[in-house]
């Protein structure tokens, strides 16, 4: 990810935290009365004056105004000129003035309007200053009326003063948004993280029961995921059989459905995980599982070369386990264009072009013809979050025949046609649907530009991943289908979710419901071929927060939700009999 180094303060001047005016007042009572919180101590000035001289900004132009009508007197009016390419081109924060401890419970609260005519867009933020590591992070729409956002978090650091950020990034459109309310409570441990509020206004476009894309979704799916199917019955003679019981029962679905798995939890390997594994292949209890893994790490350069928690052989073991039980396997992912997800070595010779084409030949060339992954892997995440992820290009920029140094991804491209020619080569990206940007946002009009060139350039690309870690802000259904069909439009190519899940501000219920929307609108699009969470269960996964499967294997919500339409709603299991034709 890309990070701006610097900015221009608006005001950076010392502050007391003695004080507390009514707003703050107002709000201990409000917290004591509706969530019997009592305790714990403010991370900042509990002033409203002093919290508007110390908020700063950069990529914009604040002022002071004064509000009526709201629990707050003053708020910061924030205009942002021009558009940038990232949401944190612009921003406005402001840092906690005592420190906050790691394992500590926080809450914070601000809040938001856009101040012109129509809807604003925010990226709420809570980071470290120094390493940019977050504590929360969502996109939203900003309502023209004022809307309140409390969030509680549990520090996963420890933050001297100064050192945590809280805040709006507001880059993402030409907007002028005002901003007030801004209150942050250090409950330490006295209060459980469960108790303390959560209201992230997060209803999306499109949740209603009748929602006009849910029929076009219906009838695109009875269009699209089904066929007719004939069967004729014949005695010995070859006379039809009239009355004769035909049991239908279907088996699998045309359309992938899985998660990233870890090898070493299957197939005998060396943290062999019995339940894990039986999930993977009956993941509703009625025999139902998984058509379509993707490994987690395993096949990532870094831990390929080191063989970082399966040997070799312990990966071959695993793909030839799922492959023996019909389950296609992706791979991710081949180039991962950051010197950060790229072996060290790499980056120490950035400037030594030809030893990096050597390298990422090598890459290639050995995960294409490694025996038991050849024939196996039915495509590669080629390319990984290339529209920020631009070190690789940088290194080569400016060389002959790289005037941008994203050739060097036509070259990658061309490679893996090279050396397997049947492989389906996909490009894997956060930035559109994760992140909400949307047709005409700049970054969004980026990832398309470079997908364009590398095919302008001749090189195959088959298959767009759309990651999908939704966080916190739920995603508009319209929005997220006018993604998926721009992509189509411009591309024509097949699409897959590769990444899904959420963040754990969102409740078991609202989860259940967005998953569902979410997955119907993805099964009922021409381009989609499968839906792929990132991890399924809570005890090995990345946030801890598996959208299927809880610690003890219980079933969340959103996993029964999966589980009724993919076998269910969206099954076929029919008795019939035949007519006097068989």
């Amino acid at each position: 990810m890309l990070r701006l180094l610097l900015f221009t303060s608006l005001v950076c001047s010392a502050v007391s935290i003695t004080a507390q005016t009514a707003y703050y007042t107002n709000l201990l009572t409000q917290w004591n009365t509706q969530n019997g919180l009592s305790g714990g101590a403010w991370s900042i000035p509990a002033d409203e004056q002093q919290v508007m001289n110390a908020l700063s900004s950069y990529g914009g132009t604040a002022s002071m105004v004064t509000i009526s009508g709201q629990p707050f007197t003053k708020a910061r009016a924030f205009i942002v000129p021009t558009a940038g390419i990232n949401p944190w081109d612009a921003a406005i924060y402001i840092t906690n003035t005592t420190p906050i401890v790691q394992g500590e419970n926080v809450l914070v609260t601000m809040w938001i309007r856009s101040a012109t005519a129509s809807t604003g867009r925010a990226s709420l933020y809570l980071e470290h200053i120094d390493t940019y590591d977050k504590e929360a992070y969502f996109t939203f729409e900003v309502s023209t009326q004022w809307t309140q956002l409390t969030l509680p978090f549990a520090a996963n650091t420890t933050y001297p003063a100064g050192k945590l950020r809280f805040g709006f990034q507001v880059g993402q459109k030409v907007q002028t948004l005002q901003i007030g309310g801004i209150a942050v409570r250090n409950y330490a441990t006295a209060v459980p993280l469960t108790q303390l509020p959560v209201d992230l206004h997060q209803d999306y476009a499109g949740s209603a029961p009748d929602a006009p894309w849910r029929t076009e979704a219906a009838a695109s799916i009875e269009q699209i995921r089904k066929a007719n199917l004939e069967v004729t019955v014949q005695d010995g003679n070859g006379d039809p059989v009239s009355g004769a019981v035909v049991n239908v029962e279907m088996l699998q679905h045309q359309f992938k459905f899985g998660s990233a798995i870890t090898a070493s939890r299957i197939a005998g390997n060396n943290d062999q995980d019995n339940t894990y594994q039986q999930k993977i292949l009956d993941f509703d209890g009625q025999g139902h599982g998984f058509n379509e893994i993707v490994f987690e790490n395993d096949l990532k350069w870094d831990s390929w070369e080191a063989q970082w928690s399966v040997s070799h052989a312990e990966l071959v073991n695993a793909v030839q386990w799922l492959r023996a039980r019909d389950i296609s396997i992706r791979g991710h992912n081949l180039v991962w264009p950051s010197w950060q997800y790229l072996p060290d070595n790499l980056e120490a010779n950035k400037t030594n072009l030809p030893f990096l084409k050597n390298r990422l030949n090598e890459r290639i060339q050995t995960m294409l013809t490694w025996p038991g992954l050849v024939g196996n892997i039915a495509e590669w995440d080629v390319l990984n979050e290339i529209t920020f992820k631009e070190d690789l290009a940088n290194a080569f920029k400016g060389s002959p025949g790289y005037p941008t140094g994203r050739e060097i991804y036509v070259d990658i491209l061309n490679k893996v046609k090279a050396v397997d020619p049947t492989m389906i080569s996909y490009l894997n990206d956060y930035v559109t649907i994760d992140q909400g940007n949307t047709i005409g946002s700049p970054v969004f009009e980026q990832c398309k530009q470079y997908i364009q060139e590398t095919r302008s350039a001749g090189a195959a690309v088959e298959g767009i991943g759309f990651q999908a870690h939704i966080g916190a802000g739920l995603i508009s259904m319209y929005d997220a289908k006018q993604t998926l069909d721009d992509f189509y439009s411009a591309f024509n190519c097949r699409a897959k979710i590769t990444e899904y899940d959420f963040s754990d501000l969102v409740s078991d219920t609202l989860a259940a419901q967005f998953t569902g929307d979410f997955l119907t609108l993805c099964f009922s699009h021409p381009s989609v071929d499968g839906f792929l969470s990132w991890g399924f269960w809570n005890g090995a996964h990345w946030l801890g927060n598996a959208p299927y499967f809880r610690d003890d294997w219980t079933l969340r919500p959103a996993g029964q939700r999966v589980s009724q339409l993919l076998f269910h709603d969206w099954w076929t299991n029919a008795n019939l009999n035949t007519n006097p034709n068989g």
